[in-house]
């Protein structure tokens, strides 16, 4: 039996305050102590201006993978839709937390 399927909704979430690409260096390290050469001309190519990471400037973890993903489903709720109303979650990536359980199963953990 064929079945038509829509999306209908979408979600994202994105960890901590945004990030500028003057602070970039802040989160993720100099090159061999010294500020990069290339990030001015790779910034410049790419166009990004701000970006969104899951570790503080310590370099401390502040979301898993799993986390991340939970809470943009949770963004899907809203007066007319509850998770509990959910039929099914299909989750992958590329970089889980953890080889198993598998990632779909601890987003699946985590919602509950």
């Amino acid at each position: 039996m064929k079945q038509d399927v829509f999306i209908t909704r979408m979600a994202k979430y994105l960890p901590n305050s945004p990030v500028s690409n003057d602070e970039m260096e802040e989160y993720l390290g100099k090159v061999a102590g010294s500020r990069s050469r290339a990030k001015s001309s790779i910034l410049r190519s790419n166009g990004i201006k701000k970006r969104y990471y899951a570790i503080d400037k310590n370099g401390k973890s502040t979301h898993t993978n799993a986390e991340m993903t939970a809470e943009a489903v949770r963004g899907l709720e809203n007066d007319n839709f509850s998770l509990n109303e959910l039929e099914m979650l299909a989750c992958g990536t590329g970089s889980a937390d953890q080889l198993v359980p598998g990632h779909s199963s601890m987003v699946h953990g985590l919602l509950g």
